[in-house]
């Protein structure tokens, strides 16, 4: 199955727009993220690439078919960047470090510019970039509160998402109003809601 912040692989022959290929300077491979969306028709994927700059993000459709391999953020966890004497000293990357440790026997995994060289063997994050932290629970009893609450400094030092079947929500939000309405980011779009879990 194929959910948002999946990267996913598949050849550049398949995207419609020369110059946009030509701009992004895509190799014969491409890598892309999977988005949340709706897709037009239910063949297709919403799929988001990235270009070297930041500001270099476009929004497309792939036929499913297309996809070659589909890597999940979670199964990125143990991976070391290909350039990893270079980045070592990256905040980004010390923080990756740390939750490897924090965040043992837990479905975790590694989204945004991190997620993206991880999976990619791309050169993607820079010493300014995010670490965007993904926790994986299907019910409250799956979230690693204790765990949490035991390295509260290391948790606000960035913005976790917390991914449930229903969708994406952030951690700290959850944490100061649980038995409010929060936003979930869901396919069909921003939902303000109790109904977080599956």
């Amino acid at each position: 199955m194929k959910s948002a912040h999946d990267i996913v692989r598949f050849d550049r022959e398949i995207i419609q727009q020369p110059a946009l290929v030509a701009q992004l300077a895509l190799t014969k491979q491409v890598f892309g993220v999977i988005r949340r969306g709706i897709a037009s028709q239910s063949d297709l994927v919403p799929v988001g690439l990235r270009g070297v700059a930041r500001n270099q993000r476009f929004a497309l459709e792939i036929p499913a078919d297309a996809i070659q391999a589909v890597i999940h953020p979670w199964e990125i966890t143990t991976r070391e960047s290909f350039r990893v004497t270079q980045v070592a000293q990256f905040p980004v990357y010390a923080q990756y470090h740390a939750a490897r440790k924090i965040l043992s026997g837990f479905k975790w995994g590694v989204g945004g510019s991190l997620g993206f060289e991880l999976s990619s063997g791309i050169s993607a994050i820079k010493p300014t970039s995010d670490f965007d932290l993904l926790l994986y629970a299907n019910a409250p009893a799956e979230l690693p509160l204790t765990v949490i609450a035991a390295n509260h400094s290391f948790f606000e030092q960035f913005d976790t998402q917390v991914i449930t079947a229903k969708g994406g929500f952030a951690l700290k939000e959850y944490l100061r109003t649980p038995a409010k309405k929060i936003l979930l980011k869901t396919d069909a779009g921003p939902l303000l809601t109790k109904e977080l879990w599956s």
